[in-house]
């Protein structure tokens, strides 16, 4: 069986079970960060909180797995990742699962923290154990298909949390997934090789990654434009209840929309970025611009509701394909450090972006006395939108600056 063959550079076969493993893997485990975001209204009445206050589920998390990717693999490289990447998934489980159970809302909050740190770990090894299991041919699709669940979770993860959650339950929705994470943790015993050795990635190796422009760009990008899209997503379901009049079964209908077209976006980055990656960053970012304004300005019932999420999707879709196929063009010497920076800047972002959107939600920006920041979801899609806009800003500046060719004409197969 696979867990009694340990990998070794040059193996002839790659095990493509065990990448597909650890791809529903972060599948599950984004999930289970952002499950709080299909069912925050849900359990912001179960509490009798204020729907920022379930917001702080995603923001802690979030800022959490952001520190723990960057520092994991310099403190975890010599450890068997076989054994890691199970342990993140069973620590994912138990967070779930005292979440489910959590009396109070403070309990609940600091169920999160759990999740938190073993999304940090199971990112940061993600990559590396990808890279050693596989053959050197297979290397790049093999990360492809590994890194693809990341994006499938945010456009198919929070819709199916948000179907669990109205058919049967919030609780009953934090107990389902992690039962799932559970499975998935032994399945990675079995069908990913054990490896004895890791490859220590170590602080030098981040800062020189760092120093490279692209890869600055990358985090930068990525933490603006992430953190405004979770701003307006991580209230996803208040802004359609109030947008749009629609009902909590109908706000899941919303959002599997937005992970339909988001499946739809991730499939179609592909070959905008063959063409060229700078102009898919401008479509993508001018894409969630227009969107937002729909939602803002347009939505008023639930069939225009469903239409501006569709839109939505499409162009958030792209998000994890666009900014990894970026990062790794411009660092190809040291991939893992800047994957490591570019993933902790994306979890990071959507928890700062939840908790801004809760902060705005809050009206904590009445003090500036204009009426579109007064608070509720209005504010938040304009504050949201104010954010996608200067990402689209930078992409637009982008193509003054001179990066690596690759990045201009060679994407990531």
């Amino acid at each position: 069986m696979a867990h009694n063959s340990p990998a070794r550079p040059g193996q002839q076969t790659t095990p493509w079970l065990g990448v597909i493993t650890l791809g529903f893997g972060i599948f599950m485990m984004t999930t289970m960060e952002e499950l709080p975001i299909g069912v925050l209204t849900l359990v912001a009445e179960h509490y009798q909180v204020a729907n920022g206050t379930v917001g702080l589920g995603v923001t802690v998390p979030g800022f959490l797995a952001g520190v723990i990717a960057v520092v994991a693999p310099g403190l975890l490289g010599k450890v068997d990742r076989r054994i890691l990447l199970s342990v993140a998934l069973v620590m994912a489980a138990l967070s779930g699962m005292l979440s489910a159970i959590a009396p109070t809302i403070e309990l609940f909050l600091f169920s999160r923290l759990f999740v938190g740190l073993a999304l940090g770990v199971f990112w940061s090894l993600l990559g590396a154990t990808v890279a050693r299991i596989s053959r050197p041919a297979d290397m790049a699709r093999a990360l492809t298909v590994a890194s693809s669940g990341s994006g499938a979770a945010l456009v198919l993860g929070i819709p199916f949390a948000t179907w669990l959650g109205t058919r049967f339950g919030w609780q009953e929705a934090f107990a389902i997934c992690s039962a799932i994470v559970l499975i998935t943790a032994v399945a990675v015993l079995f069908t990913v090789p054990r490896m004895r050795q890791g490859i220590p990635t170590t602080m030098k190796d981040t800062v020189r990654a760092w120093r490279i422009r692209g890869v600055k760009f990358s985090v930068i990008f990525t933490l603006l434009l992430v953190t405004a899209q979770f701003t307006a997503y991580t209230y996803a379901s208040p802004i359609l209840q109030e947008q749009a009049g629609m009902s909590v079964e109908q706000v899941a209908v919303g959002l599997l929309a937005f992970g339909v077209a988001g499946i739809c976006g991730n499939f179609l980055a592909g070959p905008l970025i063959h063409r060229n990656i700078a102009r898919t960053m401008m479509i993508m970012t001018g894409g969630i611009s227009i969107a937002l304004l729909v939602l803002m300005l347009v939505v008023h019932n639930p069939v225009t509701g469903i239409l501006g999420m569709l839109m939505w999707g499409l162009f958030a879709g792209m998000i994890s394909v666009v900014t990894q196929a970026w990062v790794i063009q411009v660092a190809p010497k040291v991939t893992e450090s800047a994957n490591g920076l570019n993933s902790g800047a994306f979890n990071i972002a959507i928890g700062l972006g939840a908790f801004v959107g809760g902060q705005v939600d809050a009206s904590l920006l009445r003090f500036t006395h204009i009426d579109a920041l007064a608070g509720g979801t209005g504010s938040v899609i304009v504050v949201a939108l104010c954010g996608v806009l200067v990402a689209f800003a930078m992409t637009m500046a982008v193509r003054h600056v001179r990066f690596p060719a690759t990045v201009r004409q060679h994407p990531v197969q």
